[in-house]
């Protein structure tokens, strides 16, 4: 993902604000997808909720952050027309490039996702 125009609110205090607009924003093109457990897929049809976006690291061309994301997860079960939605909250981790404004999401710390429909068991993100 390449957010050019964040380029100019690097050294804004307002930055992670900023982030969590053009994450909002390009909401499609989040990785919640590695999210997902049981082989669904991120619904169509939900927005996706975004919170707490932090850098949690400022050093060089390459910053590091997280944020937390809450969305819907459905599924087949067996009929074409049955659908199942589970409600699914995880975080992301990502990297921001400060001079090119290419975002990447860091796909080997995915951590454990917290399935809120059954129950409060954890899932570890597949």
């Amino acid at each position: 993902m390449i957010i050019p125009e964040i380029l100019e609110y690097i050294e804004d205090a307002d930055l992670e604000d900023w982030l969590t607009a053009a994450f909002i924003e390009r909401e499609h093109e989040l990785p919640l997808k590695a999210l997902c457990t049981n082989g669904g897929y991120p619904s169509a049809s939900s927005a996706v909720d975004i919170w707490m976006v932090e850098i949690t690291s400022r050093t060089g061309k390459v910053w590091t952050g997280k944020f937390s994301v809450e969305f819907f997860e459905e599924s087949q079960n067996g009929s074409e027309t049955e659908h199942l939605a589970q409600h699914q909250t995880g975080e992301l981790f990502f990297s921001l490039n400060i001079e090119t404004g290419q975002v990447t999401f860091v796909k080997d710390a995915w951590p454990v996702v917290r399935s809120q429909n059954p129950g409060p068991e954890l899932v570890p993100a597949q």
